[in-house]
C-alpha cells in the first residue's frame, strides 16, 4: 500500500515538473495539434476575426479570416524555402530569393517577404497576444502558437531546414548579426623609418657648427 502511494505521488510530481518545463526543439517539431481562436472583428464586431493554427509535425497550416479568408501552408522540413498561399485569387507559391530584412533594417519587397511579414504579423497580433496559457507549455494555446512561431522564424527567416530524423537546431536562439572585429590595443604602431639622406644631412649640419673656445 505504501508503495502504491509513493508511486502515485512520484507520478504527480513528475507530471508537474514536466508541465512547468519548457518544451524542447525536438518536441516542438514532432508535435501535432489544432487550435482555433475567434474574437470580435471590425465594424463593431459584426465580422468575426478567426485564427486557426493546425500543425502536423513539419507542416504548419495557418488560416486567418478578417474580411476574406487567407491561408498559409509551410513545410519546415522541405526545401527550397517557400510559402504556399491560398487566397480569393487561388493558390500561389512564394519562394525565397533574398533576405527579407536587409542590413540597414529595410524590408525586401518581394512576394515571399511580403507574405512572410503579413503572416508573422497575424501570428503575433491574433495568436501570441490573445492565446491563453503558458508560453512554454505545448498543451496550451499560447505554447502551441509560440512553438510554430519559432519554427517559422528559423525556416523562413534563417533558412534552416528541419528534419525529424536528425538533431533539431535550437529554435530559441536567434542568429546574431556579424560584428566588425575590434582593434586590439596591443597592436604596435607602425615604425617610421627615416630616409638615409635625411640622416646624413643632419650629421653634416652638426659637424659644420664650430666649437666655441673659452
Amino acid at each position: 500500500m505504501e508503495f502504491i502511494k509513493f508511486s502515485f505521488l512520484f507520478l504527480v510530481l513528475l507530471g508537474q515538473a514536466y508541465a512547468q518545463a519548457r518544451f524542447s526543439p525536438k518536441s516542438c517539431l514532432d508535435s501535432s495539434y489544432k487550435m482555433t481562436m475567434i474574437r470580435k472583428g471590425p465594424l463593431f464586431g459584426l465580422f468575426k476575426q478567426e485564427f486557426i493554427l493546425e500543425k502536423k509535425s513539419c507542416i504548419i497550416h495557418i488560416t486567418h479570416r478578417k474580411y476574406l479568408p487567407k491561408e498559409w501552408v509551410i513545410d519546415v522540413c522541405r526545401e527550397p524555402v517557400h510559402i504556399k498561399v491560398t487566397s480569393a485569387t487561388g493558390v500561389d507559391v512564394a519562394k525565397k530569393e533574398a533576405e527579407c530584412l536587409k542590413n540597414d533594417n529595410s524590408r525586401d519587397t518581394s512576394d515571399f517577404c511580403s507574405q512572410y511579414f503579413t503572416m508573422m504579423d497575424v501570428i503575433q497580433d491574433d495568436g501570441l497576444i490573445f492565446a491563453q496559457g503558458d508560453r512554454d507549455n505545448l498543451y496550451s494555446d499560447h505554447g502551441r502558437t509560440y512553438c510554430s512561431y519559432l519554427l517559422l522564424k528559423k525556416y523562413l527567416n534563417e533558412s534552416i531546414i528541419f528534419s525529424r530524423y536528425t538533431e533539431v537546431p535550437d529554435i530559441f536562439i536567434e542568429k546574431s548579426k556579424a560584428q566588425p572585429l575590434p582593434i586590439s590595443p596591443s597592436t604596435p604602431a607602425p615604425e617610421v623609418q627615416v630616409k638615409p639622406e635625411v640622416q646624413q644631412t643632419k650629421v653634416e649640419d652638426h659637424q659644420a657648427v664650430p666649437k666655441a673656445n673659452f
